[in-house]
């Protein structure tokens, strides 16, 4: 018998990088959120004692797959308590796209272990197991709106229900984390106003104007497609989009609707000129559009 679960991706509503630390990593302050758009797990136990690992996209079936490395780490934490599995993965999350798509994989198979196998680990502990694997895997555990500290681990629940309607456009390239960070060094330190305690109000207000008015990502001044990225941004904007951001460390750029109407009918256009683009300096050529909502449950 095999079983389905849901790996969902997120989005930064603000990225702040407060400075440089001695361990060579960057305390920050941002806020994100979880939205609709996920990746699917199908998982079945088998007699092989370990994990049979598959992916939709080929290359990612492989041992270092964080999928591969959290089941491993399970294991090795708790040993005889966890089965040999049967793991496909089907991704729907756009890879380098600062969504947190392999840490959120990573996520849910932890989730899925510690329901099945280990409910008496506490969510403090399976967090501290993730941050193991990488600073976005606790991220991408909680499912509702959140400020981070330091390296992002620091986490704190934000009270709100906000699932405003979301477009997502990702472009055909991508950026590299370590690379965006020692961009970013150079412009520290960062002056811009840190929007995160109102950007905490508006949530709780549920107000997407006033969420969409005080977005923010330090990236986007160190990125190397600056203008392409801006382009990107004014494209949501003009269509109607209240707000619009580069995600984490890029590349994509979603934008903040008032309605799903709206964001339909944008979301028809902007794929079908994305289809029809032919001429590589076209701003949507190679870009693929993604529709959903943000994700907050209490």
């Amino acid at each position: 018998m095999t079983e389905k679960i849901k790996a969902y991706a997120k989005i930064n509503l603000t990225l702040h990088v407060l400075g440089k630390r001695e361990d060579g990593y960057h305390d920050l302050d941002l806020i994100f959120s979880p939205v609709s758009l996920c990746d699917e797990m199908e998982i079945g136990e088998n007699d092989l004692d370990r994990i049979n690992f598959s992916c939709s996209i080929p290359e990612f079936s492989t041992e270092d797959n964080l999928v591969v490395r959290a089941y491993g780490i399970m294991r090795e934490k708790y040993p005889g308590r966890i089965p040999g599995l049967d793991v496909a993965l089907k991704k729907t999350i756009p890879a380098g796209a600062g969504m947190g798509g392999g840490s959120a994989d990573a996520a849910a198979l932890l989730a899925f272990l510690a329901e099945r196998y280990l409910p008496e680990i506490s969510g403090q502990e399976l967090i501290g197991i993730g941050a193991g694997l990488g600073a976005d895997v606790p991220a991408c555990m909680i499912r509702h709106a959140t400020r981070g500290l330091g390296v992002g681990e620091r986490l704190t629940h934000i009270r709100t229900e906000a699932a405003f309607p979301l477009l997502v456009i990702k472009p055909p390239y991508s950026f590299n984390t370590g690379e965006m960070y020692r961009r970013t060094d150079a412009l520290l330190p960062d002056c811009h106003e840190n929007r995160n305690d109102r950007m905490v109000k508006a949530l709780e207000k549920e107000d997407a104007g006033a969420v969409s008015d005080l977005l923010y990502n330090i990236f986007e001044e160190a990125v190397p497609e600056r203008e392409k990225i801006q382009t990107l941004k004014r494209i949501l904007t003009e269509n109607g989009a209240r707000g619009s951001l580069m995600t984490g460390s890029g590349s994509a750029v979603f934008g903040i609707f008032e309605d799903t109407v709206k964001r339909d009918e944008v979301y028809r256009i902007l794929s079908e000129k994305a289809a029809s683009e032919t001429e590589k300096e076209a701003p949507l050529y190679g870009c693929r559009i993604y529709s959903c909502e943000m994700v907050n449950r209490q």
